[in-house]
């Protein structure tokens, strides 16, 4: 536990040490298994011994029985070997006192020997061994080629480097990596205003730790911050609302019919300026609910039909989601007021993706935005047409950015303006597939 909430310089100091350990204590069981049972010289070393037993055991025989009960012994070794007739035969011979150097020398022709001429005269696959009285043996030496001891050198040269790496890479990853990723998914959660007052979690190593402390302090200031502007704009909501409602009394008693009309319409501008204001800069936080979405999109088509906007909505008749359905129903309020301003037709789509997101799609048939404005529309009091003022029904620049906000932050999804054919415009909006 003291290792998991010690610093990363010490996490990384242990596990080099650790890594140092496993290597060593690998390489001490793998040494005899992998390097010494295919080291060159041990196995030489063993087949002269085999051959050594084998002529010994041949020359102390009495008879031709025991002989052929040796070479029966022999074979069933692996070692090939055959009666000779050294007397009749031409070539190098070499006595038992000889064998061992000759053997070596055919075996392992790297190493260097003294000038021999009966070991020079030697075929190099057998090896004939004199015995007295002509009688001799001829053995067939066993190819002993490069690669087959190259190969498993490699091969354990290769257990020895990878085994501990994967079982550190393992250790590091859950010592180390996991507390990160953990942090990371908290502060995408963050990001998304998903926890917002749920603070870091400290744990890890220290420099984790420390960093959750840090930016829980930066979460509590940004979370008062807003607190107080959200209590700021109530307040002067509240202080502006009673003088309007007082100006509108008296417009409303003025004599003159035209001046009575110009005055609410510019009271009715200034409280809708302050509702609409209010609504993009409020901190509060909707709770996530499970929803219908194709009930909740058809009531918001349904109320914009009945005061005369040409709207239609095409989805499943049942798709259950889990959003903030006051701000859902926000979203579509504004896309749909804004296109009803600049359209005559209007679609709504909801659909569901194979990977389980929802996409909306909000479609009309006006005249569009040049590509260059579609990255500045989703700005705050950003207007195609700044000459527009909000008396002329152009409002006040805000409702796209409140749309985009609530899809890109407060759910975690995509927000997409495209073109739609052959005229119009096209915000596509994906929610992700929620747990």
């Amino acid at each position: 536990m003291s290792l998991l909430r010690g610093s990363v310089r010490t996490q990384i100091a242990v596990l080099t040490v650790m890594l140092a350990i496993i290597v060593t204590t690998i390489g001490a069981i793998t040494e005899p298994m992998m390097r010494g049972r295919f080291d060159k010289g041990l196995e030489i070393g063993r087949v002269i011994e085999r051959i050594d037993k084998v002529a010994r055991d041949f020359e102390m025989a009495s008879d031709t029985v025991q002989e052929d009960e040796v070479l029966t012994r022999a074979r069933s070794t692996g070692i090939t070997v055959e009666r000779a007739d050294t007397g009749q035969m031409e070539g190098g011979h070499v006595t038992r006192a000889e064998l061992p150097s000759a053997i070596r020398r055919l075996l392992d022709p790297n190493v260097f020997w003294e000038p021999n001429d009966f070991i020079q005269s030697l075929d190099a696959g057998n090896l004939v061994v004199t015995m007295s009285d002509n009688r001799g043996l001829v053995f067939h030496l066993p190819p002993f080629t490069l690669t087959k001891w190259i190969l498993p050198a490699v091969l354990g040269t290769l257990a020895l480097i990878l085994v501990p790496t994967a079982i550190l890479a393992l250790i590091s990853a859950r010592l180390i990596g996991r507390p990160i990723v953990k942090f990371a998914a908290a502060a995408e959660r963050i990001a998304t205003d998903e926890a917002l007052d749920e603070p870091f979690k400290a744990e890890g190593a220290s420099e984790l730790r420390s960093l959750a402390g840090s930016l829980n302090v930066m979460r509590d200031r940004v979370r008062s911050l807003m607190d107080a502007r959200t209590t700021m704009l109530t307040s002067i909501s509240h202080d502006l609302r009673t003088p309007l409602t007082r100006l509108r009394m008296r417009a409303e008693r003025s004599e003159p019919p035209e001046l009575r009309q110009k005055m609410l319409k510019d009271i009715e501008i200034l409280g809708a300026m302050i509702d609409e204001s209010l609504a993009f800069l409020d901190g509060t936080l909707e709770p996530t609910k499970k929803v219908e979405l194709s009930s909740l999109l058809q009531t918001v088509t349904s109320d914009f039909v009945d005061v005369g906007v040409q709207v239609k909505f095409k989805g499943p008749r049942r798709l259950i989601y889990d959003c903030k359905p006051r701000a859902i129903s926000r979203v579509v309020s504004n896309l749909i007021d804004n296109a009803s301003r600049h359209a005559d037709h209007i679609a709504v789509l909801l659909m569901q993706g194979p990977d389980g997101a929802v996409i909306i799609t909000v479609a009309d048939d006006g005249p569009g935005i040049n590509d260059e404005l579609k990255a500045q529309v989703v700005e705050p009091f950003f207007k195609v047409d700044q000459s527009r003022s909000p008396a002329s029904g152009a409002g006040f620049g805000l409702g796209l950015a409140i749309a985009h906000g609530i899809i890109t932050k407060g759910h975690g999804g995509t927000f997409e303006l495209r073109d739609r054919e052959p005229n119009g415009l096209m915000i596509v909006m994906r929610l992700p597939t929620r747990a």
